[in-house]
Parts: structure tokens; C-alpha cells; sequence
């Protein structure tokens, strides 16, 4: 269908090598996490799956909570809008203060709230449950009300499903203009930041529009494209394994960074590898397979700056997933490159930009310890650009670099 339009445990090398004893991460260490970089979503995956979670219920109230029908249906409810923008200031006062009151004693909550659900069961509350001692006629909800309001939310809800498909559509047909394509891209990425609704958008044969807009003419719609593409599977097992069900999707995604003439589009198309293959060592393996290995390392000697430094990156979010990972990336060349990189580094990259490349050849050393120690110890050179480094950092936002360098250099 898709053609029909045009842990880590540090372990040696050599099991007769003495034991290395890697020293405790300093205070306050982090690992690295792409938005840091260059704008992708946190690494950790709790986090982001709250947020993917919560996103769009939130995204709904800041856009509807001014909305004509809720307000009259509160002002039906007994003027409870007219009393607060018309009532003397120490009605709001008070009116505030019972407020505090019904939340300490666990009536409502108001940082509870986040749909209409919540809404609605928070004007109850209000009405039903708390102790009020002015204006009780006007706060009272009866179930003609309750009856009232809820139904001027149910018909304010959005059919998700329908919405997404609708997009898809769009994006099926070739006699749409571009600024309708993209527009299309954001309706479908507003709601698939939703873990639950990324996984829908599969269901309902999403997937066939990738091939088609990777080929598009447009590099806008193909930006689009690999942007959606790593919304989509982003800490999502589900929608990363039905990506590689088709051997054409990640095939299409790599012949992009190699070969498509925008840099942009390039850049954007490892940067959904990065997502597809991040915290899933089955996919990962799997993307090896087709040719990634020679990818992530071309790209790491590329020219174009914010290329390599997605390569880095994906070097050392995916080089923790076991020591054959690290051991792998160690037999292709990658310490000798980023050693290379580094000992160049107080000129040629930048300094926000430092951390990343010293953080993955510590990631890489503790997984693989004998071998990236040989490797980097061969480098005459290594250890003065690491004293120049260290020299170079004097603000409190290099601690990191800072630490990793004086680290280096204690332990080589």
C-alpha cells in the first residue's frame, strides 16, 4: 500500500587484565539527554511517557478554558463569574480563603484538575462540599445544572480518531498544496504525542504515508516527515517495532542522511534513528543490519556540524545497552575518531557542545575499559589537549567537562 501515490557493567577486555575501579559519577551527574543538544525530547523514559500522557489533556484546557459555553454554563449555574469580577475585594478574599480551606481538608483540589472530568467534579465539589458562609443559594449546582454543563462539554470533545484520519488523507493526496501537507504533519503530531494515540495512528494505517513523504519534492514535507517519525516511535516499543516490519521504512530513513541534497533533512533524519532505535537493543540490532554501523560512523566524520553531533549522541545513548554495543562501536573506529575530535575540540567545536563528546568516550571506557585506555594512551598528544581543555574551563557550567577531563587525565 505504501507505493499507491506517486544497565551498564564495566567489564575488561581480557579476563586475566586486573580489575578496574571506575570512580563514582561527581554530584548532581547526569547522562546527557538530546535536548541538551539540539532539540528532541528527554531521554528518561518514565518522564516522557507522563508527559506524552498528559500533554494533550493539558494542551485541551489552556485552549478551552476561556470558552463562551463553559463560562455561561457557570454563570448558569448562579452568577459565580459575576460575583467574583463584581464583588467587593473582600468577598474574594474570603471566597479565597474557604477556597484554602475545602483543599486542606480534601474536598477539591485544583491542581487536581486536568480535563473536563475534573472540571466539572471540581465546580461539584465547590457546590456541594465545602463550607461557605455567603452566597450558598448562588454556588448551589442541581442536577438540571450538573445535567447542563456536562453536556456543554461532551459536545466541546474532539473524535481523535477521526481528526488523525482526516490528516491522513491529506497527505495522500498528491493535488493538496505544501502549506496543507503541513499542516496536516501538525494536527496528526498534536495529538500522537499521546503514547496511546501514537499507537491508534498505526492502527489506522498511518504508517503508509512515510514512504510517500520521505519522496516528496517538498524538503519542508520531508522535514515534516522524519520529525513525525520520531514523535512517533520515541520510547514507544509498540510503534518502533511495526517501524522495522517494514524493511523499506528504516532503508528509506537512511538513504535520506546519506544522500538527500537538504542538510536539514538530513539532520532530521537521524535524529528519528535516534528515536527509533534508543532503549530498544532488538531494534537496534535489527537497524545495524541494514547498514547503521557505517551510517552512525559516516555521519560521525561528517562535515556538517549538527550531523556529527547526532551521531555522538546516538553513540552514547545506545553504547550502554551492553557491552557488545560498546565493544562494536570500539572495533569500527570510533574511539580513534572521537579522541581525534576531542583533542581538536578547544577550536573546532562548541564549548556547550564539549560535555557530549567527553561524556561518550567515558561511556565507551567504562564499558570497554582495556581497550579505549590502549587506544587513547596511543595518542601522543591526547593528554596536553586535555590539559588545554582543562585549562580553557573556568565558568560554573563546565563542571562536567571539567570533571571528565581531570578524570581523563588521572586515568591514562
Amino acid at each position: 500500500m505504501e507505493d499507491h501515490i506517486g544497565g551498564s557493567s564495566s567489564s575488561s577486555d581480557d579476563d586475566s587484565a586486573p580489575a578496574v575501579i571506575m570512580p563514582p559519577p561527581p554530584h548532581g551527574h547526569h547522562i546527557i539527554n538530546e535536548d541538551e543538544i539540539i532539540d528532541l525530547d528527554a531521554i528518561d523514559d518514565n518522564h516522557h511517557r507522563r508527559r506524552r500522557r498528559n500533554n494533550y489533556h493539558r494542551r485541551q484546557m489552556r485552549s478551552t478554558s476561556g470558552h463562551p459555553a463553559i463560562i455561561d454554563a457557570i454563570r448558569g449555574t448562579g452568577n459565580i463569574i459575576d460575583l467574583m469580577d463584581h464583588g467587593p475585594s473582600s468577598m474574594v478574599i474570603e471566597r479565597a480563603a474557604e477556597e484554602d480551606a475545602a483543599v486542606a481538608s480534601g474536598i477539591c483540589d485544583p491542581n487536581r484538575v486536568r480535563n473536563y472530568k475534573d472540571m466539572f467534579r471540581y465546580a461539584s465539589d465547590l457546590a456541594d462540599g465545602m463550607p461557605m458562609n455567603i452566597h450558598q443559594d448562588a454556588l448551589t449546582f442541581s442536577e438540571e445544572r450538573k445535567k447542563f454543563l456536562s453536556n456543554v462539554l461532551s459536545t466541546m470533545s474532539v473524535n481523535v480518531h477521526e481528526e488523525m484520519n482526516n490528516s491522513i488523507n491529506i497527505l495522500f493526496d498528491n493535488n493538496k498544496q505544501v502549506d496543507e501537507h503541513e499542516f496536516a504533519f501538525d494536527v496528526i503530531a498534536e495529538y500522537v504525542d499521546n503514547i496511546d494515540y501514537a499507537n491508534d495512528f498505526e492502527k489506522l494505517g498511518g504508517f503508509h504515508i512515510f514512504l510517500p513523504c520521505i519522496r516528496s519534492e517538498h524538503p519542508t514535507v520531508r522535514v515534516k516527515m522524519c520529525e513525525l517519525i520520531a514523535k512517533l516511535v520515541q520510547h514507544n516499543p509498540y510503534c518502533q517495532e511495526k517501524f522495522m516490519e517494514n524493511t523499506k521504512y528504516p532503508k528509506a530513513l537512511i538513504s535520506m542522511v546519506e544522500n538527500d541534497p537538504n542538510d536539514d533533512v538530513r539532520i532530521k533524519a537521524l535524529a528519528a534513528i535516534s528515536s527509533l532505535i534508543r532503549e530498544n537493543i532488538t531494534v537496534f540490532w535489527q537497524f545495524i543490519d541494514l547498514g547503521g554501523k557505517d551510517l552512525i560512523i559516516n555521519s560521525l566524520k561528517a562535515p556538517i556540524e549538527k550531523l556529527k553531533i547526532k551521531a555522538v549522541f546516538i553513540i552514547c545513548s545506545t553504547s550502554h545497552m551492553g557491552n557488545d554495543v560498546a565493544e562494536m562501536y570500539v572495533d569500527n573506529g570510533v574511539v580513534e575518531i572521537i579522541s581525534s575530535i576531542i583533542m581538536g575540540m578547544e577550536k573546532n567545536v562548541e564549548p556547550s557542545h564539549h560535555e557530549l563528546f567527553l561524556s561518550t568516550l567515558n561511556q565507551l571506557i567504562r564499558m570497554s575499559p582495556a581497550k579505549v585506555k590502549e587506544i587513547c594512551t596511543s595518542f601522543v598528544d591526547f593528554k596536553p589537549a586535555l590539559t588545554s581543555l582543562r585549562d580553557s574551563y573556568s565558568n560554573e557550567s563546565d563542571y562536567q567537562a571539567r570533571y571528565y577531563v581531570n578524570w581523563f587525565l588521572a586515568y591514562n
